[in-house]
């Protein structure tokens, strides 16, 4: 009885575990969303003094979320089927990351230039959006057979 109520805890906490950087990541999506949105157009919407310390709080809040940018890697440590591949699956991440960064500058400052500013976070927030969607869809991973074969006792 022991070893069941215990694996099932095991269980229980590691599926908790998965489900909060799950949910930690769509949280980080939904802040960058509202942070993108409100650089582009608190000037717009609130009085100019206003404006500038809402900005200067959401630039504040989007500091801490890349500091929160480890639940990626712990996430893959946690569903990765071999421990060697977390590394592998990390470093193609960062540089996946980098190609895009560069190529959003880039778009962003050609929209810059024909459009304004706050198109350029218009765009950023639709690609925070996206970010916030694909979060929703991570699934967590079935449990090992190792722990679902535990007879009850």
């Amino acid at each position: 009885m022991t070893t069941s109520i215990a694996s099932r805890l095991g269980r229980a906490s590691r599926e908790l575990k998965l489900f909060a950087i799950a949910s930690l990541a769509m949280g980080m999506a939904y802040s960058i969303v509202d942070a993108t949105f409100n650089y582009g157009f608190s000037r717009a919407l609130l009085p100019e003094d206003v404006a500038f310390l809402a900005i200067c709080g959401f630039y504040l809040l989007d500091q801490m979320l890349f500091s929160v940018g480890m639940a990626r890697s712990m996430y893959m440590k946690k569903i990765a089927r071999e421990p060697g591949d977390v590394q592998a699956a990390l470093t193609a991440g960062v540089t996946i990351d980098h190609i895009f960064s560069i190529s959003v500058a880039l778009l962003g400052g050609a929209i810059w230039s024909a459009f304004g500013f706050q198109y350029v976070f218009l765009m950023g927030v639709v690609i925070a959006a996206l970010s916030f969607f694909a979060a929703q869809r991570v699934r967590l991973p079935a449990p090992s057979l190792a722990l679902s074969a535990t007879p009850a006792r």
